[in-house]
């Protein structure tokens, strides 16, 4: 009688393995043509046909793996999430809540000055995705809400206070890119204007609603 060999239904083939290591690697091409392009050409002279044929591949097989040439920028920063988390955990104590958040993107933004300028680069206004690889630009918030909580040690049973202020911080940063984004394309900031200055009126401008129109101080 011939004996016949139990194959193991839920372990993927070597097949499967290598398919997922190639489309890794395809992915990983395609991120480090981008970088290297937007570096050498800028991000407004570089198409994604260009993208796609530094890494060897159509421009068929780029969209296939990002949807367009935004989520190249949004990739490498979703990478970088948690070490803004801890850019913001690491803030001097006596800082309130927004004036924490905002500093610390500042300070995460000055480590990475070349991303940045990519992100504000993109033209129009950004669309935040809600599924796919960039659901964690959401999920930040989670992960914002929970260093505030630790931060400032909010009680268990307040579940607002902390989701209030990291969702009305990721607003404040949206609406800082995309005034940049909207911004008249130059090399340098307007005379007076410091980098950080357009972020921090975003944040001056919660912090004011949040203190209520009556209220100067």
């Amino acid at each position: 009688m011939r004996t016949v060999t139990p194959t193991t239904s839920g372990a993927p083939s070597r097949k499967a393995l290598r398919w997922e290591e190639h489309k890794e690697r395809t992915r990983r091409d395609l991120l480090d043509s981008a970088r290297t392009l937007f570096a050498e050409r800028g991000y407004d002279a570089t198409s994604a046909a260009d993208i796609a044929a530094a890494a060897g591949v159509t421009e068929r097989t780029l969209f296939r793996y990002f949807p367009n040439k935004l989520a190249l920028v949004l990739d490498e920063l979703i990478a970088l999430l948690p070490e803004m988390a801890e850019s913001i955990r690491e803030r001097p104590a006596a800082e309130p809540p927004y004036q924490a958040v905002c500093e610390g993107i500042l300070d995460f933004g000055l480590r990475h000055r070349d991303m940045m300028a990519l992100v504000m680069a993109t033209e129009g206004e950004l669309e935040i995705p809600l599924d796919g690889r960039q659901r964690p630009l959401i999920d930040f918030e989670d992960t914002l809400a929970d260093v505030l909580r630790e931060r400032y040690a909010v009680p268990a049973e307040d579940q607002i206070s902390p989701a209030v202020w990291a969702r009305a911080s990721i607003g404040a940063l949206r609406t800082a890119l995309v005034i940049a984004a909207r911004a008249p394309r130059s090399s340098e900031a307007p005379p007076g204007q410091a980098p950080g200055d357009p972020l921090r009126a975003c944040f001056a401008a919660l912090q004011r609603g949040n203190d209520g129109p009556g209220d100067s101080g």
